[in-house]
C-alpha cells in the first residue's frame, strides 16, 4: 500500500516579499520528502509534489492520502517554520490502522491547519440515508 504526501508545489508563499523565482510549495516538497527521509516513523510515506490541491487562500498545503485510509488535507503552513509536527501527524496517521487520528494525535499547532477530512470509500459506517430502520 503506498501512502502519500501531497504538497501543493504551485503554491506561494504566504509572505509576498519572500515570494522568488521558485515556488514554495516546490521549496517545501523538497524540504519535506528530505526530512521525511530521516524519519523512520515515515518510512512508508512517499513524498509527491502535485499541480494543484485547490483552496489557494490557505496559501502552502498538503494532502494525505492512502487507499482505505483517510485523507487529510493541511494549509496555511509557514515554509519557514519548523515542519515537525506535520511530519509528527503524518506518522500518527500512519500508526493509525485505518488512518484517523484522534484530536490528541493532532499536534496542537496542525489543528487549525486542518482544512478537511475525507473518509474511505468503503467505510462500514456509511450508509443511505433514505433507507428505513
Amino acid at each position: 500500500m503506498t501512502s502519500l504526501l501531497h504538497v501543493c508545489t504551485p503554491s506561494t508563499h504566504p509572505d509576498r516579499d519572500k515570494r522568488g523565482a521558485v515556488a514554495a510549495g516546490e521549496a517545501l516538497a523538497l524540504r519535506l520528502a528530505s526530512e521525511a527521509a530521516a524519519r523512520p516513523g515515515l518510512a512508508g510515506l512517499r513524498v509527491v509534489a502535485a499541480p494543484c490541491l485547490s483552496n489557494c487562500p490557505a496559501r502552502c498545503r498538503v494532502s494525505l492520502a492512502a487507499p482505505d485510509r483517510w485523507s487529510w488535507l493541511v494549509g496555511g503552513l509557514d515554509p519557514d517554520a519548523s515542519m515537525d509536527d506535520l511530519l509528527l501527524f503524518a506518522e500518527n496517521w500512519l500508526a493509525a490502522p485505518d488512518g484517523f487520528v484522534a484530536r490528541d494525535g493532532r499536534p496542537k499547532s496542525i489543528r487549525p491547519l486542518l482544512l478537511g477530512r475525507v473518509p474511505p470509500p468503503n467505510l462500514p459506517a456509511f450508509r443511505d440515508p433514505a433507507a428505513t430502520t
